[in-house]
Protein backbone atom coordinates (compact mmCIF):
# COMPACT_ATOMS: atom_id res chain seq x y z
CA UNK A 1 0.00 0.00 0.00
CA UNK A 2 1.40 2.99 -1.13
CA UNK A 3 0.43 6.29 0.47
CA UNK A 4 3.05 8.46 -1.10
CA UNK A 5 0.91 10.23 -4.22
CA UNK A 6 3.40 8.35 -6.30
CA UNK A 7 6.16 10.66 -5.09
CA UNK A 8 8.72 8.00 -4.48
CA UNK A 9 7.80 6.30 -7.45
CA UNK A 10 8.06 8.97 -9.80
CA UNK A 11 11.89 10.06 -8.14
CA UNK A 12 13.53 6.88 -7.92
CA UNK A 13 12.51 6.09 -11.41
CA UNK A 14 13.87 9.62 -12.50
CA UNK A 15 16.80 10.64 -10.82
CA UNK A 16 19.93 9.82 -12.20
CA UNK A 17 22.29 7.45 -10.51
CA UNK A 18 24.70 10.36 -9.64
CA UNK A 19 22.37 12.19 -7.47
CA UNK A 20 21.44 9.41 -6.16
CA UNK A 21 24.78 8.57 -4.74
CA UNK A 22 24.42 13.00 -3.51
CA UNK A 23 21.59 12.24 -1.54
CA UNK A 24 23.20 9.08 -0.07
CA UNK A 25 25.56 11.15 1.53
CA UNK A 26 23.24 14.35 2.28
CA UNK A 27 20.90 11.50 4.22
CA UNK A 28 23.37 11.21 6.88
CA UNK A 29 22.64 14.75 8.15
CA UNK A 30 19.69 13.01 10.12
CA UNK A 31 21.21 9.96 11.06
CA UNK A 32 21.72 9.14 14.30
CA UNK A 33 25.61 7.82 14.63
CA UNK A 34 26.08 11.91 12.70
CA UNK A 35 24.08 13.68 15.91
CA UNK A 36 26.15 11.55 18.21
CA UNK A 37 29.67 12.40 16.98
CA UNK A 38 28.62 15.78 16.62
CA UNK A 39 27.00 16.63 19.74
CA UNK A 40 29.56 14.82 21.48
CA UNK A 41 32.02 17.05 19.63
CA UNK A 42 30.24 19.81 20.73
CA UNK A 43 29.48 19.27 24.07
CA UNK A 44 33.18 18.15 25.03
CA UNK A 45 34.75 21.13 23.26
CA UNK A 46 32.56 23.43 25.31
CA UNK A 47 33.50 27.03 24.45
CA UNK A 48 36.74 26.05 23.02
CA UNK A 49 34.73 25.30 20.08
CA UNK A 50 32.06 28.02 20.14
CA UNK A 51 31.87 30.81 23.52
CA UNK A 52 29.32 30.56 25.59
CA UNK A 53 27.31 33.44 24.34
CA UNK A 54 26.43 30.96 21.41
CA UNK A 55 25.86 27.64 22.92
CA UNK A 56 26.98 26.56 26.55
CA UNK A 57 27.23 22.58 27.51
CA UNK A 58 23.52 22.53 29.13
CA UNK A 59 21.95 23.77 26.22
CA UNK A 60 24.25 20.81 24.11
CA UNK A 61 23.15 18.13 26.83
CA UNK A 62 19.57 19.44 25.74
CA UNK A 63 20.24 18.72 22.16
CA UNK A 64 21.06 15.19 23.68
CA UNK A 65 18.27 14.69 25.50
CA UNK A 66 16.16 15.73 22.13
CA UNK A 67 18.35 12.90 20.07
CA UNK A 68 17.21 10.70 22.38
CA UNK A 69 13.87 11.43 22.78
CA UNK A 70 13.87 11.19 18.89
CA UNK A 71 14.93 7.93 18.26
CA UNK A 72 12.43 6.17 21.09
CA UNK A 73 9.22 8.28 19.63
CA UNK A 74 10.44 6.92 16.33
CA UNK A 75 10.67 3.31 17.24
CA UNK A 76 7.96 3.47 19.55
CA UNK A 77 5.59 5.28 16.52
CA UNK A 78 6.70 2.34 14.12
CA UNK A 79 5.97 -0.53 16.27
CA UNK A 80 2.27 0.74 16.36
CA UNK A 81 1.84 1.75 12.70
CA UNK A 82 3.39 -0.88 11.19
CA UNK A 83 4.10 0.20 7.37
CA UNK A 84 6.19 -1.70 5.37
CA UNK A 85 8.49 0.36 3.21
CA UNK A 86 8.60 0.87 -0.65
CA UNK A 87 9.56 -2.17 -2.29
CA UNK A 88 12.88 0.22 -3.69
CA UNK A 89 14.12 0.02 0.07
CA UNK A 90 16.40 -2.60 -0.28
CA UNK A 91 17.49 -1.56 -3.69
CA UNK A 92 21.10 0.29 -3.76
CA UNK A 93 20.88 2.44 -6.97
CA UNK A 94 23.91 3.86 -8.10
CA UNK A 95 26.38 1.57 -6.47
CA UNK A 96 28.11 1.09 -9.56
CA UNK A 97 29.39 4.76 -9.32
CA UNK A 98 30.68 3.72 -5.78
CA UNK A 99 34.67 2.35 -5.42
CA UNK A 100 34.20 -1.13 -4.32
CA UNK A 101 36.08 -0.78 -1.58
CA UNK A 102 33.04 1.60 -0.39
CA UNK A 103 30.27 -0.04 -1.94
CA UNK A 104 28.79 -2.12 1.35
CA UNK A 105 29.44 1.18 3.23
CA UNK A 106 27.63 2.66 0.84
CA UNK A 107 24.45 0.01 0.29
CA UNK A 108 23.89 0.55 4.10
CA UNK A 109 23.54 4.31 3.46
CA UNK A 110 21.80 3.58 0.98
CA UNK A 111 18.80 1.30 1.68
CA UNK A 112 17.05 0.22 4.41
CA UNK A 113 14.76 -2.25 6.09
CA UNK A 114 11.94 -2.77 8.95
CA UNK A 115 8.85 -0.49 9.03
CA UNK A 116 8.19 2.66 7.11
CA UNK A 117 6.16 5.75 9.46
CA UNK A 118 7.36 7.97 10.60
CA UNK A 119 10.78 8.66 9.01
CA UNK A 120 13.24 8.41 12.06
CA UNK A 121 15.44 10.69 9.75
CA UNK A 122 12.76 13.04 9.08
CA UNK A 123 11.89 13.00 12.58
CA UNK A 124 15.18 12.92 14.16
CA UNK A 125 16.39 15.90 11.89
CA UNK A 126 12.83 17.89 12.43
CA UNK A 127 13.51 17.57 16.65
CA UNK A 128 17.54 18.13 16.26
CA UNK A 129 17.78 21.36 13.72
CA UNK A 130 14.87 22.81 15.21
CA UNK A 131 16.39 22.47 18.92
CA UNK A 132 19.57 24.29 17.26
CA UNK A 133 17.39 26.96 15.78
CA UNK A 134 16.13 27.27 19.40
CA UNK A 135 18.82 27.12 21.67
CA UNK A 136 21.83 28.77 19.37
CA UNK A 137 22.40 32.58 19.68
CA UNK A 138 23.85 33.34 16.22
CA UNK A 139 21.67 35.32 13.82
CA UNK A 140 17.79 36.29 13.91
CA UNK A 141 15.38 33.13 15.35
CA UNK A 142 13.92 33.59 11.52
CA UNK A 143 17.22 32.87 10.01
CA UNK A 144 17.85 30.22 12.17
CA UNK A 145 14.71 28.40 11.76
CA UNK A 146 14.92 28.47 7.81
CA UNK A 147 18.45 27.13 8.00
CA UNK A 148 16.79 24.50 10.13
CA UNK A 149 14.07 24.27 7.67
CA UNK A 150 16.09 23.70 4.61
CA UNK A 151 18.11 20.98 6.33
CA UNK A 152 15.06 18.80 7.10
CA UNK A 153 13.62 19.39 3.65
CA UNK A 154 17.05 18.27 2.23
CA UNK A 155 16.90 15.49 4.71
CA UNK A 156 13.44 14.40 4.03
CA UNK A 157 13.85 14.79 -0.11
CA UNK A 158 16.55 11.99 0.58
CA UNK A 159 14.46 9.52 2.05
CA UNK A 160 12.64 10.20 -1.04
CA UNK A 161 15.26 10.00 -3.91
CA UNK A 162 16.61 7.11 -2.36
CA UNK A 163 13.13 5.09 -2.33
CA UNK A 164 13.32 4.34 1.45
CA UNK A 165 10.31 6.43 2.34
CA UNK A 166 7.10 6.97 0.88
CA UNK A 167 5.82 11.14 1.06
CA UNK A 168 3.33 10.12 4.35
CA UNK A 169 6.32 8.32 5.85
CA UNK A 170 8.59 11.78 5.73
CA UNK A 171 5.59 14.36 6.22
CA UNK A 172 4.81 12.73 9.42
CA UNK A 173 8.13 12.30 10.58
CA UNK A 174 8.35 16.24 10.39
CA UNK A 175 5.01 16.78 11.96
CA UNK A 176 5.88 14.10 14.54
CA UNK A 177 9.09 16.21 15.59
CA UNK A 178 7.55 19.83 15.35
CA UNK A 179 5.10 18.24 17.97
CA UNK A 180 7.35 16.56 20.01
CA UNK A 181 10.11 19.37 20.11
CA UNK A 182 7.35 22.17 21.08
CA UNK A 183 6.70 19.60 24.22
CA UNK A 184 9.59 19.19 25.83
CA UNK A 185 10.98 22.79 24.48
CA UNK A 186 8.26 23.91 27.14
CA UNK A 187 8.80 21.30 29.63
CA UNK A 188 12.44 21.94 29.82
CA UNK A 189 12.15 25.60 29.79
CA UNK A 190 13.67 25.94 25.93
CA UNK A 191 16.70 23.82 27.33
CA UNK A 192 17.35 25.35 30.76
CA UNK A 193 16.57 22.34 31.88
CA UNK A 194 18.34 19.50 30.84
CA UNK A 195 17.48 16.62 33.06
CA UNK A 196 13.68 17.22 32.18
CA UNK A 197 14.32 16.64 28.85
CA UNK A 198 15.97 13.49 29.89
CA UNK A 199 13.25 12.64 32.07
CA UNK A 200 11.08 12.71 28.64
CA UNK A 201 13.34 10.88 26.93
CA UNK A 202 13.00 7.92 29.14
CA UNK A 203 9.19 7.68 29.56
CA UNK A 204 9.40 7.70 25.51
CA UNK A 205 11.71 5.08 25.36
CA UNK A 206 9.86 2.72 27.99
CA UNK A 207 7.11 3.03 25.74
CA UNK A 208 8.86 1.77 23.10
CA UNK A 209 10.18 -1.15 25.08
CA UNK A 210 6.56 -2.20 26.12
CA UNK A 211 5.19 -1.66 22.41
CA UNK A 212 8.83 -3.52 20.76
CA UNK A 213 9.44 -5.50 23.51
CA UNK A 214 13.45 -5.50 24.90
CA UNK A 215 15.22 -5.31 21.41
CA UNK A 216 18.63 -4.07 21.60
CA UNK A 217 18.20 -0.79 19.95
CA UNK A 218 15.11 0.62 21.75
CA UNK A 219 16.59 -0.89 25.07
CA UNK A 220 19.92 1.26 24.27
CA UNK A 221 17.82 4.21 24.15
CA UNK A 222 16.10 3.81 27.38
CA UNK A 223 19.53 3.10 28.87
CA UNK A 224 21.28 6.48 27.73
CA UNK A 225 18.29 7.60 28.25
CA UNK A 226 17.72 6.60 32.13
CA UNK A 227 22.11 6.98 32.46
CA UNK A 228 21.80 10.53 31.22
CA UNK A 229 19.62 11.62 33.58
CA UNK A 230 21.15 10.60 36.30
CA UNK A 231 24.67 11.82 35.57
CA UNK A 232 23.03 15.00 34.59
CA UNK A 233 21.24 15.35 38.18
CA UNK A 234 24.63 14.58 39.93
CA UNK A 235 27.39 16.29 37.81
CA UNK A 236 25.58 18.62 35.87
CA UNK A 237 26.48 21.85 38.12
CA UNK A 238 30.06 21.23 38.25
CA UNK A 239 30.28 20.69 34.28
CA UNK A 240 27.88 24.06 34.69
CA UNK A 241 30.69 25.52 36.81
CA UNK A 242 33.74 24.50 34.37
CA UNK A 243 35.34 26.69 32.66
CA UNK A 244 36.79 24.91 29.77
CA UNK A 245 39.95 25.27 27.79
CA UNK A 246 40.44 24.58 23.69
CA UNK A 247 43.40 22.14 25.66
CA UNK A 248 40.63 20.89 28.12
CA UNK A 249 37.94 19.99 25.60
CA UNK A 250 40.46 18.20 23.29
CA UNK A 251 41.77 16.11 26.13
CA UNK A 252 38.29 15.51 26.78
CA UNK A 253 37.18 14.78 23.19
CA UNK A 254 40.26 12.40 22.61
CA UNK A 255 38.87 10.18 25.49
CA UNK A 256 35.31 10.11 25.51
CA UNK A 257 35.25 9.45 21.52
CA UNK A 258 36.94 6.34 20.97
CA UNK A 259 35.63 5.38 24.83
CA UNK A 260 32.36 6.04 25.32
CA UNK A 261 31.35 6.32 21.34
CA UNK A 262 33.09 3.20 20.80
CA UNK A 263 30.66 1.43 23.53
CA UNK A 264 27.45 3.41 21.96
CA UNK A 265 28.56 1.94 18.04
CA UNK A 266 29.18 -1.41 19.91
CA UNK A 267 25.82 -1.61 21.44
CA UNK A 268 24.12 -0.41 17.89
CA UNK A 269 26.52 -2.54 15.91
CA UNK A 270 26.14 -5.72 17.69
CA UNK A 271 22.86 -5.96 19.40
CA UNK A 272 23.32 -7.29 22.39
CA UNK A 273 20.74 -9.16 25.39
CA UNK A 274 18.96 -6.57 26.61
CA UNK A 275 20.66 -6.08 30.29
CA UNK A 276 23.92 -5.45 28.04
CA UNK A 277 21.83 -3.25 25.69
CA UNK A 278 20.58 -1.43 28.61
CA UNK A 279 24.05 -0.93 30.48
CA UNK A 280 25.64 0.04 27.18
CA UNK A 281 23.62 2.85 26.11
CA UNK A 282 23.53 4.39 30.45
CA UNK A 283 27.87 3.87 30.49
CA UNK A 284 28.10 5.68 26.71
CA UNK A 285 25.66 8.65 27.06
CA UNK A 286 26.57 8.92 31.17
CA UNK A 287 29.92 8.94 30.27
CA UNK A 288 29.91 11.31 27.44
CA UNK A 289 28.57 14.20 29.61
CA UNK A 290 30.75 13.32 32.18
CA UNK A 291 33.77 13.42 29.23
CA UNK A 292 34.71 17.59 30.68
CA UNK A 293 35.22 16.57 33.93
CA UNK A 294 37.37 14.37 33.15
CA UNK A 295 39.24 15.85 30.59
CA UNK A 296 39.84 18.67 33.06
CA UNK A 297 41.59 15.96 35.25
CA UNK A 298 43.52 15.22 32.61
CA UNK A 299 44.81 18.32 32.13
CA UNK A 300 45.70 18.78 35.71
CA UNK A 301 43.26 22.02 36.49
Amino acid sequence: MSHGLGVTEFLTANTPDVFVVLFAVLTQLGGLWFYFLALTAAYTLGEGLLPRAFLDRERVAYLVALALGAAALTATLKGLVAHPRPPTATVAAGADLVPEALRPLYERAATEDGFALPSGHATGATVIYGGVATVLAAGTRRQRYLRAGLVVAVVALSRLVLGVHYLGDVLAGVAVGAGYLLLVDRVAGRGARPELAFSVAGVVAALAVLVEGFGAESTAVLGAALGARLVWGAVGGDVRALDTTRTVGVLALAFSLPVFGGLFGATYALEPAAPLALLGGAVSVGGILVAPLIGSRLAGR
